[in-house]
């Protein structure tokens, strides 16, 4: 086995440490394997590469299996190095890494107890299901480095790399040993880049946001609402979609943009306890038990949960919180529910804030 150690001392740590629980970055370990199959059973690991911080410092090492027989030191190497460490970082450990690694330690027999203390965090679990947002074909790491913008000097993948190995245990030279390790050295260095990907989930699920201008665009028939995003959501990348409702977000950096169409007409607001209404059908609206004295009895019926209702033309919106008082809808099977425009627009700062967040969740 070999050991091999790098620093970099003008690389910093950018949006990543955002997204993690503990501050100190020392106590998070990014790591990757490198393997000449995908079954641990009929392949062979080669290489494991990690990558942690210390100040501004970043360090790599990379155990190596010169000699095609040393995957025992390595794992044992590896688990001992993880006892300084929290947390342990990954692109698909989850599915390959780390099960491969058990199944090697199981063969030769040795303890992983130290990785297995470790709290995981999969970037790719954690992003897999945000491809559509992002318009990427796929969620390879490669890919995401490519959008991110991450360079790398290796341009080999690691199905390449499994002939280069075989050659290299065959007849080792300098040439064979430096696209091995410089494929794992790449994945490893770029990861922490790659974490900044985290920021679209952070923005979709927990935004955190201030609105900076909220109007009616009366032209387009829209309401447009800017906001200003703050710590975890920050943008690497221009965030550009539509969903189903034509709801439309526009967001990069520390700025964002959403866009709701208006709703121009009649609708209807229904209310729930339709057994204390009477409806009244030359007025085409429902009224509480408590007023219906002054109501003909001739001119009214009990209300029931399809016309126990009262109308009002207005300029509506989407309204996300299916238990807001003051929702309106286009009949009483109707899954969308809406608000008037001015609700929004004249309601207190805290509000619109929750509105604009529920909005952006919601897509």
């Amino acid at each position: 086995m070999r050991i091999y150690d790098y620093e970099y001392n003008d690389i910093q740590a950018g949006y990543y440490d955002r997204f993690f629980i503990d501050n100190d970055l020392s106590h998070y370990l990014y790591f990757d394997i490198e393997t000449t199959g995908l079954s641990a059973r009929n392949s062979t690991l080669y290489l494991i590469g990690a990558l942690w911080f210390d100040n501004d410092t970043i360090h790599i090492r990379q155990w190596f299996n010169e000699d095609g027989y040393s995957e025992k030191e390595l794992i044992t190497a590896f688990d001992e190095f993880c006892i300084s460490f929290s947390h342990l970082i990954h692109f698909n450990g989850t599915t390959f890494d780390i099960p491969y690694i058990h199944e090697k330690a199981a063969k030769h027999s040795i303890s992983t107890q130290n990785l297995d203390s470790l709290i995981g965090i999969d970037v790719f679990k954690d992003i897999r299901a945000y491809k559509k947002y992002l318009m990427l074909d796929n969620m390879k790491l490669v890919t995401i480095e490519r959008f991110l913008n991450v360079e790398r000097k290796d341009n080999m993948t690691g199905g390449d790399l499994i002939n280069v190995y075989q050659r290299y245990v065959a007849r080792p030279d300098d040439e064979k040993e430096h696209l091995l390790l410089l494929h794992n050295h790449d994945d490893i260095l770029g990861l922490p880049k790659v974490c900044n990907i985290l920021s679209f989930r952070a923005l979709l699920e927990k935004p955190d946001i201030r609105i900076n201008n909220i109007f009616h665009d009366t032209n387009e028939k829209k309401l447009v609402i800017e906001f200003e995003l703050l710590d975890k959501c920050r943008l690497p990348k221009r965030l550009s979609y539509t969903d189903k409702n034509g709801i439309y977000i526009n967001a990069c950096s520390n700025a964002g943009t959403v866009i709701i169409p208006v709703k121009s007409g009649v609708m209807k607001h229904f209310f729930k306890d339709y057994r204390n209404y009477y409806y009244l059908p030359l007025e085409d609206m429902a009224v509480h038990k408590s007023v219906s004295n002054y109501v003909d009895s001739d001119n009214r019926i009990k209300a029931k949960k399809e016309n126990c209702y009262v109308k009002k033309e207005d300029n509506f919106i989407i309204c996300p919180d299916k238990s807001y008082s003051e929702a309106f809808c286009e009949d009483h099977n109707s899954r969308i529910i809406y608000r008037t425009i001015d609700s929004l627009i004249n309601d207190n700062e805290e509000n619109r804030i929750e509105y604009t967040k529920a909005i952006i969740k919601q897509m």
